[in-house]
């Protein structure tokens, strides 16, 4: 049976599925890929926040940060309304440089640091339920936290110097015989051992046993020898997280997330990365959470249903160990021979603890009453709860009464085509133009996707992006003119204020990556031999619309009228570029609603000429029903 088309078996693997600290590592070092960039925007999803990081002739990554879930890159942003502590992040990072991203000794802690000139934040995420995130400065004082909590251990409180969260067990990563020693020579099992013993989650202690073929009930203490063998396994694990295998994993009826190849189980599916399993797991746990108009929930009250779930469990498991106890010890006072004593003893209720406590020379009696006395022990251990459960379950009503209702908003965005790095438009014989956007993306376009059947464009000034007419050997006249528009007004010409400039066009033969003798290249410019072919007097200017597929794309007016239902026609002007994002947003907002797709400054800002711009004509090209073109009316080249 396959899981992924299983809903049932989906629900189960989102209900049960968490990261441990060995996953995270595996998430950290993954994202070092966005050390560089610069954090554009941030949007809430719950407590959850949806950081977009822009790095330079990149597109814009979507990184979620979950206090419950963990982080990952994901493929399906999404944000709902903003709230207020989303507010307060983006007044404290946005433009600010991703720096690094490290994890706090292999524990469910992740730093992203963060910096402007000399300005130093720190943002922590922590997945200790109820989990949190918290803001520091350069002198690790907290300057803004999802949660406050004061404690005897440590504190969460604004001007506080942070802490991590205090350890109770040992890091694997200092695991050696002798800490291992120690661990076994406490407990009376091998699975409670390791469990008590070192930092890790139930799935891998069930690991590094199978790998050393031990069971979780094993007597301790183990020969000196094996001891060798568990430390070399607990080093070979941590080892593998540099070479990870990302896998959902099926034991028993459980499916757990792993990052290296279990010898234990079935696997379920493997990906390339973590960020990939997470976001086929957790994503839609978000989406499906906040997707409800009217959610009531907030802090207070979430940290309420965590300590209620657990109890619950502790109330679940404590009420199954006492019924067990209780049939042990009748079993064990009708036994009428060591036989039978043995099988009433070998009932899972009678653990190895409380076995090794039963000597031979107790009597059947006194074994049936030890037997009595632990299950009323349990029994008075869920009465204690229950009375905690009671007060817990009456406060969490009144946070609930008290919690604001959210109204949520969820927007996705489609996988993007390889070309929306870049700028791009389809001109009106349906070829693909593409253009960098910067010296570090006009190198990547003209080495990666300058092909032979195609031409390149260039203004004829310095500072002029490359544009690729794909298939252009057969270019028409109007075609000519319509990419050297486009060259022309996304080149300086634009921040200048020129009114026209001239292109010229060339063959990728004559397009090299080596200067003349005697002569240097700059980044992001290439040597150009032969004849240029020129197109001159090109105005600058450019048109903005939305197409078919609800993206705001620009480009020549020409193109656009066929392309997009209604446009905007721009030309330079001295006012910022922000503003004039705002402005464009707004005007296609009125013309186009709900068919944009990511209705966002910044989606905006991306596709306009660098530099500020006036709005001088508004044209309707056709009727809405008539917007989508014919599917093979439009040429998406390939890379």
């Amino acid at each position: 049976m396959d899981w992924r088309t299983n809903e049932e078996n989906m629900e189960k693997v989102q209900r049960r599925v968490s990261l441990s600290g060995l996953e995270v590592r595996v998430l950290v070092k993954e994202l070092g890929a966005l050390k560089g960039g610069y954090l554009s925007n941030i949007h809430s999803l719950g407590e959850a926040q949806i950081f977009r990081i822009k790095k330079s002739g990149g597109e814009d990554t979507s990184l979620v940060v979950s206090p419950k879930y963990g982080v990952w890159i994901t493929e399906k942003p999404a944000q709902t309304v903003t709230d207020e502590f989303t507010t307060s992040l983006r007044q404290e990072l946005l433009r600010l440089k991703l720096e690094d991203v490290s994890q706090f000794d292999l524990d469910r802690v992740v730093f992203f640091r963060f910096s402007k000139g000399e300005e130093q934040l720190q943002l922590i995420l922590e997945l200790m339920p109820p989990g949190n995130i918290i803001l520091t400065d350069a002198r690790g004082r907290i300057v803004l936290s999802l949660r406050e909590s004061k404690g005897l251990q440590r504190s969460i409180l604004r001007g506080r110097i942070y802490a991590p969260p205090p350890q109770s067990r040992g890091s694997p990563e200092n695991a050696d015989e002798a800490s291992l020693a120690e661990s076994f020579a406490r407990e009376k099992t091998v699975g409670r051992a390791l469990g008590r013993g070192l930092s890790l989650p139930r799935r891998y202690v069930d690991e590094i046993l199978a790998r050393a073929s031990l069971a979780q009930d094993d007597p301790t203490p183990v020969p000196a020898e094996k001891l060798r063998e568990i430390s070399e396994i607990v080093r070979t694990i941590i080892a593998g997280l540099e070479s990870p295998s990302p896998s959902l994993v099926k034991s028993e009826d459980s499916v757990e997330l792993m990052a290296v190849t279990p010898t234990r189980g079935e696997v379920m599916e493997t990906a390339t990365t973590m960020s990939r399993l997470a976001d086929k797991v957790f994503s839609p746990l978000l989406l499906e959470e906040e997707s409800t108009p009217e959610r009531e929930d907030n802090q207070q009250a979430r940290e309420f249903e965590v300590t209620l779930e657990r109890l619950e469990k502790q109330t679940s498991d404590l009420t199954q160990r006492a019924a067990g106890l209780r049939e042990a010890a009748l079993a064990v006072r009708a036994a009428s021979s060591p036989d039978e004593l043995a099988v009433a003893l070998a009932r899972p209720a009678v653990d190895q603890t409380l076995r090794a406590e039963l000597k031979p020379e107790i009597s059947v009696a006194a074994i049936s009453s030890m037997l009595f006395d632990e299950a009323k022990g349990a029994e008075a251990e869920i009465r204690r709860i229950q009375e905690v459960e009671a007060t817990l379950r009456s406060r969490l009503h009144r946070a609930q009464k008290l919690a604001p209702k959210a109204k949520v908003l969820v927007v996705t965005r489609a996988n993007k085509e390889w070309y929306e790095k870049f700028r791009w438009f389809f001109t009106t014989e349906g070829k693909l133009a593409v253009g960098g956007r910067d010296a570090q993306s006009n190198t990547i376009l003209v080495k990666k996707h300058l092909v032979e059947g195609d031409v390149a464009y260039h203004a004829d000034l310095f500072g002029s992006p490359f544009f690729i007419l794909k298939g252009g050997a057969e270019q028409t006249s109007d075609e000519v003119r319509q990419v050297a528009q486009a060259t022309v007004a996304f080149s300086s010409a634009w921040k200048t204020g020129l009114a026209a400039a001239d292109a010229f066009w060339v063959t990728p033969d004559q397009v090299s990556t080596t200067a003349p003798s005697g002569e240097f290249l700059a980044k992001g410019s290439f040597a150009i031999r032969g004849k240029k072919n020129f197109a001159t007097k090109n105005p600058v200017e450019v048109a903005v619309g939305v197409d078919s597929k609800g993206r705001v794309m620009a480009g020549p007016e020409e193109a656009l009228i066929r392309l997009s239902r209604a446009h905007l026609t721009l030309i330079p002007s001295r006012e910022k570029s922000s503003d004039t994002a705002k402005k464009v947003l707004f005007e296609l907002k009125k013309l186009f609603g709900d068919e944009l797709a990511a209705p966002n400054v910044d989606d905006v800002m991306r596709v306009l000429p660098t530099g500020g711009g006036k709005i001088v004509r508004r044209r309707e090209n056709r009727k809405q029903e008539e917007s989508a073109l014919p599917e093979d009316d439009v040429k998406e080249s390939a890379p």
